[in-house]
């Protein structure tokens, strides 16, 4: 039976026998379930709390044996009104209509009942055509019809659109770049702004049906940079951002509907809490894995707002999602949220860099959904069981299993916390150069993948069997990393081998050539397999779209290999032909085994002009962001020297160790000076050991104290500067100073004692005992 008591008199009156009438803390979404051996009924206040009582029934039905159902009897109702799933769409994968109605099936079992989408440039309009990606866009008509599709699963679809930083995709378009202030922000200082805005909003605001609409206005780093930094230099920043945001708040209602924003700003600048109007709800958000989020929740609450809690599943850059740290995150921000009152639980999937894969976060979502519906739910084994048996109708629990076994790879020094940067490094010297290559832990990681295939090969489930293709290509690529890396410094070995003897002993030259031709064949056909496996699972959620940021990278890396083979060929041409072979740096096989983890991520500066004599410059030329002993850069903040505008960005290496100056500043890089900037986490107070190379000077800063100051001969050297770096207990800033006169230019740096690990320029060190 399944019913609700209020529209069948007979009915209640079976409920009331049983004692199974609705409470009203049962609310709208709560049910009351009974399974006995003649029967099963499900009853609820509306008509919503018997979908959801339809969920857990089939979730039962799925984990039982044989289809065969023990009593139970079930009163539930949800801790959270909104239980959402934000996905983003705009800086990577763009999914397809289909897809869409795929994650909201899914999402419906799960009882999440709200799905946001994180918008920028992916929305094609009438009224501004011109910057949507023709191959990777939603039309208002497919907003709409998403929208009510949702509708039938009981799911609240909410529009939004990033309304003032992160607008670096629209200023791309030729047709908006005057709109822009820094290159991702659109100016607060022009009405053409606003008019812009409302024109969107216009289209985008009436194809939903919910009562919000998301304008984020988060990470708004560029507010004050150009056009609009006398404003900000008169008003504030926090007067700048609220008049940015209440010209927004009264579009919006003119639609009569309330506005979503983000709340990192708000944070930051505490009176604009004061200030906005309390109808606002605002999504606090981080993702790190913290005991307590009251930071981010208490200055909301008492300042009177209508607030979610935003905790999320971090797929930004990533091969496999962050699960090192999202339960941990997801499971302590939804229990102080729901102690603080919070009306909505908001769990984001981020996807920058395009080489992610939404099905692998199904996991993460399935854990924000059970948090954001009871808070205190069991947790550990007990959810990976009722996952596995729920969700996919599985025998065992190797499927879970095998999750948490691909994410101890991310504790392992050379996937990088499984960031997908690892995936494209430079491992393949040019013509003529030398690099190195690390093989330390690669081992371990094919032990992990080993052990997680062997898992994944007994996972027996009847529903949604397609998410295995997806552990799948994980591990072949980590397989595929890991015998790269062995094969091709096997190959490098065996050519300079060959180039040693081929005068002497043609013949056992040959075979060598031979041998290394044989390995990197294998890595081609590798990585060959790996891109096309990657395509059609990417296709299968996504529309073409961004594909190839990551196919492109492949390719690239196909066609250095297979260039190798083909120098390889020649190689043996000229053997056969009595010839001498080409040296192992013509053949681009110069490789040596690297000893450790390099620093690779930093902070850095376009170079500023020496202003003095010598390989080591003595001049401060950080003094407006005062001084070299003080600095503490964040990104995109800008200061001045000489007139001369500076800023800081984020800058990743595609070397295994040296960071080469002369390749990223090829324009800028005689008689200069630059920083590099980074951060090191120590468990406790200790001096540990350094080295670094540059070519020309360099001089080593730790939190304001110069420890090294030293110059090469004009050649770098990896590590031929050692010395101490005293650390104290938590972060640590590390700034280097790198002179350049003329030449080749470039750093390297270090801790060859320590095992470090990092995230974009922020490193800690782990076991310390």
């Amino acid at each position: 039976f399944i019913g609700l008591p209020d529209k069948d008199k007979k009915f209640k009156k079976i409920l009331e026998n049983l004692n199974l009438v609705p409470e009203e803390k049962l609310g709208e979404e709560g049910y009351n379930l009974l399974i006995d051996s003649e029967k099963i009924i499900i009853t609820a206040n509306h008509s919503k709390g018997l979908f959801y009582g339809v969920q857990t029934l089939k979730q039962i039905v799925r984990g039982s044996k044989e289809n065969y159902l023990s009593g139970i009897k079930i009163a539930d109702w949800p801790d959270y009104k909104y239980r959402a799933v934000s996905d983003d769409i705009s800086r990577g994968p763009i999914p397809t209509l289909d897809f869409m109605k795929y994650q909201i099936r899914r999402f419906s079992e799960m009882k999440i009942n709200t799905f946001i989408h994180y918008v920028e440039h992916v929305v094609k309009t009438k009224s501004h055509p011109e910057f949507a990606p023709e191959d990777g866009s939603l039309t208002i008509v497919g907003w709409k019809e998403i929208s009510a599709y949702a509708k039938k699963y009981n799911i609240m679809v909410v529009g939004g659109f990033q309304s003032f930083g992160h607008f670096n995709r629209i200023l791309e378009t030729p047709e908006y770049a005057h709109l822009g202030e820094s290159g991702t922000l659109i100016s607060p200082m022009l009405d053409e702004s606003y008019k812009f805005l409302e024109d969107i909003y216009s289209e985008m605001i009436p194809a939903f049906d919910s009562p919000f609409f998301n304008i984020n206005c988060d990470e708004t780093f560029d507010l004050g940079k150009e056009s609009s930094k006398a404003l900000v230099d008169s008003i504030g920043y926090d007067g700048v951002y609220f008049q940015h945001i209440m010209k927004l708040y009264n579009i919006v209602k003119k639609y009569n509907k309330r506005v979503i924003m983000w709340g990192d700003i708000l944070l930051e600048h505490p009176n604009l809490l004061e200030k906005l109007p309390k109808d606002i709800i605002i999504g606090t958000w981080t993702y790190d894995p913290k005991e307590s989020f009251k930071e981010f929740i208490e200055p909301i609450k008492n300042a009177g707002f209508e607030f979610w809690v935003v905790p999320g599943v971090l797929n930004s850059y990533r091969l496999f999602p962050n699960y090192y740290q999202a339960p941990t995150n997801i499971k302590n921000f939804s229990a102080d949220g729901y102690k603080y009152g919070a009306s909505g639980l908001m769990n984001c999937v981020w996807d920058d860099g395009g080489s992610t894969l939404f099905t692998n976060a199904w996991y993460g979502v399935s854990y924000g959904a059970d948090k954001s519906w009871n808070t205190k739910s069991s947790d550990s084994t007990n959810f990976d069981e009722r996952f596995n048996k729920g969700i996919y109708s599985a025998e065992n629990n190797y499927l879970t299993e095998t999750i948490h076994k691909l994410t101890e790879l991310a504790y392992l020094e050379p996937t990088d916390g499984m960031f997908d940067k690892i995936l494209f490094a430079k491992t393949i010297p040019d013509e003529g150069k030398h690099t190195r290559i690390s093989l330390e832990q690669w081992d371990e990681v094919l032990k992990i993948i080993d052990d997680a295939e062997k898992l994944l090969e007994q996972v027996k489930v009847k529903n949604y069997q397609g998410d295995i293709k997806y552990l799948q290509y994980v591990i072949n690529l980590y397989r595929s990393l890991a015998y790269e890396k062995m094969n091709l410094i096997e190959a490098a070995e065996l050519y300079n081998e060959a180039e040693n003897i081929f005068k002497s002993n043609p013949f056992e030259a040959r075979m060598k050539i031979l041998n290394s031709l044989e390995l990197i064949t294998y890595i081609i056909e590798s990585v060959t397999g790996l891109k096309d496996n990657f395509e059609i699972l990417w296709l299968q959620e996504n529309h073409t779209y961004a594909l190839d940021w990551t196919t492109d990278k492949y390719i690239a890396k196909i066609n250095d290999y297979v260039d190798v083979r083909n120098k390889l060929f020649s190689s043996l041409k000229k053997l056969d032909s009595s010839e001498s072979i080409l040296t192992k740096e013509e053949t681009r096989l110069a490789i040596t085994k690297l000893p450790g983890k390099y620093f690779r991520e930093w902070m850095m500066i376009n170079p500023i002009v020496k202003k003095d004599e010598g390989n080591n410059s003595k001049i401060d030329y950080l003094l407006e962001m005062g001084g070299e002993a003080n600095a503490e850069p964040k990104v995109t903040q800008e200061f001045y020297y000489d007139s001369i505008k500076y800023r800081w960005g984020r800058v990743v290496t595609e070397y295994s160790d040296i960071v080469n100056l002369t390749e990223l500043f090829p324009e800028e890089n005689k008689n200069v000076v630059m920083y590099a900037f980074a951060n090191i986490n120590s468990a406790k107070d200790t001096t540990i050991k350094a080295l670094a190379g540059s070519d020309d000077g360099i001089e080593v800063f730790i939190n304001g104290k110069s420890v090294l100051q030293n110059s090469s001969d004009g050649k770098l050297i990896p590590d031929a500067f050692s010395f101490s770096l005293p650390l104290k207990k938590g972060k640590n800033n590390l700034l280097l100073k790198i002179t350049q006169t003329d030449g080749e230019w470039g750093f390297t740096f270090r801790l060859p004692d320590s095992e470090v690990r990092n995230s974009k320029n922020r490193y800690r060190i782990v076991d310390q005992n």
